[in-house]
């Protein structure tokens, strides 16, 4: 029986005026331990709604609540209604379930729900290829995976959601104010640190679909968890207490994308790799890995802000400021170069402002800019850039035409990196300064009023 044909044979009997998510929830609330609460407590009430209904599969609420499982307290839930009630439970399940009665139904239907959770949380899916499989044969999960492959809106919003998170800062407030915790919390804190950031800075830096993957990382990340899954309920500070269940919930996450379904081991290595040998598994890659563990870093990263924070990550930096103008006649570069730089401009200029702007993650997911940066690059200034005479000038030229085709990179070509574009988006706003000379002036020091001027830069 699947988990959304269970559910919606109780409603009707014990669900009474609860909307479907508050009875979802409330379902697995009532068969976990209080440990296991802390499995469940970020998931959202569309996800609780879409389980019920059977729009999305519990596969991964399954596999995080697996290990607090307790019928017993399931058979303590179903045993709180009355007789009369229990009696339409049985009743219910009658042909679903061989021999059950009025006083077996309530651990008769709580080892049902144990057995459901237990077989979605376990299961293996065997890799058929897709043109073997008839229609009748195919299975919920493949029937979600074509649809996904077959619709650029829901890849495009994946995109859209990790691209906005990748470079703009944590919006969260819970930043951690060290000054007001007590003793034994600081104690926890310092603890947390020394054991969390290794974690956090190696996933954050590593990624599982490009690169090789180290073989104990799941390992450092379990001993991680149990180290935490009792002391995290003594910590005082509400928000440090959100912070270290935010990281045990994101690194959990992530062990399962580091997994056997998605990373194979190199024999006589400590290295796992991406799979990548079949076309299932270059569109797991692809449509599930590639996304998904961006997205999961994404997370870190927030963690990490919130648990190193410094003042300007409470900055809005989604739209990157342009210095005020200060225009002048004058101009250092050759009346040749001046007109091919107008050329350029004229090419690059909407480009760049877009890019610097605030909505410049719409530009991306729908693959028109990173196709006009390709284009522009290929078919003209692959080749002209370099009749630039001014070797400044040349080099300013060079460095954007290099900025703008790794951001275009990264979405055209499945198999590059996603860079974090908020350093690339950065030097393009420092490069559209020095690309429009006169309209710049260098009478102010620029560098005075932006922290981030020439940040890193070696143009």
């Amino acid at each position: 029986m699947e988990f959304t044909e269970f559910a919606e044979i109780l409603k009707p009997i014990i669900g009474g005026s609860y909307s479907t998510h508050v009875f979802t929830k409330t379902l697995f609330e009532s068969i976990i331990t209080e440990e296991g609460l802390l499995q469940i407590e970020d998931i959202s009430e569309n996800t609780f709604k879409a389980y019920y209904n059977g729009n999305t599969k519990i596969t991964n609420i399954a596999k995080r609540v697996l290990p607090h499982i307790e019928p017993e307290q399931f058979i303590s839930y179903l045993n709180s209604f009355q007789k009369a009630t229990r009696q339409r439970l049985c009743d219910a399940f009658q042909t679903h379930i061989e021999d059950i009665n009025l006083y077996n139904a309530s651990k008769k239907i709580a080892y049902l729900f144990e057995e459901i959770l237990t077989t979605t949380a376990v299961q293996k899916r065997k890799s058929t290829p897709k043109s073997a499989k008839k229609d009748s044969e195919k299975t919920p999960h493949d029937i979600l995976t074509e649809k996904v492959l077959a619709s650029g809106q829901a890849i495009a919003d994946v995109w859209g959601n990790a691209i906005s998170n990748l470079v703009g800062p944590t919006t969260s407030t819970d930043m951690l104010d060290e000054n007001r915790l007590n003793p034994k919390d600081y104690a926890f804190l310092e603890r947390f640190k020394s054991q969390v950031e290794p974690l956090l800075t190696y996933c954050m830096d590593h990624d599982p679909t490009g690169e090789g993957t180290k073989l104990s990382l799941a390992d450092e990340i379990n001993d991680f968890l149990q180290s935490w899954k009792y002391d995290v309920r003594k910590i005082q500070d509400a928000c440090l207490r959100k912070l270290v269940v935010d990281a045990m919930q994101v690194l959990g996450d992530y062990t399962y994308y580091i997994s056997d379904k998605f990373l194979r081991w190199i024999p006589d290595t400590d290295i796992l790799w991406f799979r990548n040998e079949s076309i299932e598994e270059g569109n797991q890659l692809r449509d599930v890995l590639r996304p998904e563990t961006i997205k999961k870093r994404t997370e870190m990263k927030d963690i990490y802000v919130r648990l190193y924070p410094i003042p300007e990550d409470n900055t809005d930096m989604n739209a990157l400021e342009i210095p005020s103008k200060q225009t002048t006649n004058e101009s250092p570069y050759s009346s040749a170069d001046i007109l091919l730089l107008e050329e350029f401009t004229a090419d690059y200029d909407e480009i760049m402002v877009t890019l610097i702007g605030e909505n410049y993650a719409e530009s991306l997911i729908d693959m028109t800019l990173p196709s006009k940066i390709k284009d522009l690059y290929e078919t003209k200034w692959m080749s002209k850039a370099d009749t630039f005479a001014d070797p400044s000038l040349k080099s300013y030229v060079f460095g954007l035409l290099g900025e703008l085709n790794n951001v275009s990179n990264s979405f055209l070509a499945s198999g590059s990196a996603t860079p974090f574009l908020g350093s690339s988006r950065t030097k393009i706003r420092n490069l559209y300064v020095k690309l429009h000379l006169d309209q710049f002036a260098g009478t102010f020091p620029y560098d005075a009023f932006i922290d981030d001027w020439d940040d890193g830069e070696n143009y």
